[in-house]
């Protein structure tokens, strides 16, 4: 087997990459590197209708459990996607 050294920097950047830190040191022949922003997900269309039933529901009872709410807001949800 081959004897294999880092250097310390090396070392360090390689570190940081198994972490998954973003502060990796780029190379440099790679000066322009940079990391790639985070996928937006899309919002399901559930999600947004239970969102405004939601509001709609704790507007009109602010002093409710939040629980109770929430099973109110998805029975309006279903019943509202349900035509």
């Amino acid at each position: 087997m081959a004897d294999v050294t880092m250097s310390i920097e090396e070392y360090e950047s390689l570190m940081s990459m198994i972490r998954g830190d973003n502060q990796a040191i780029p190379d440099e022949e790679n000066s322009n590197w940079a990391p790639t922003p985070k996928k937006q997900r899309k919002v399901s269309k559930y999600s947004r209708q239970f969102g405004k039933e939601l509001k709609k529901l704790k507007a009109l009872h602010p002093r409710t459990k939040i629980t109770q709410l929430m099973k109110r807001a998805h029975r309006a949800t279903r019943q509202s996607l349900k035509k």
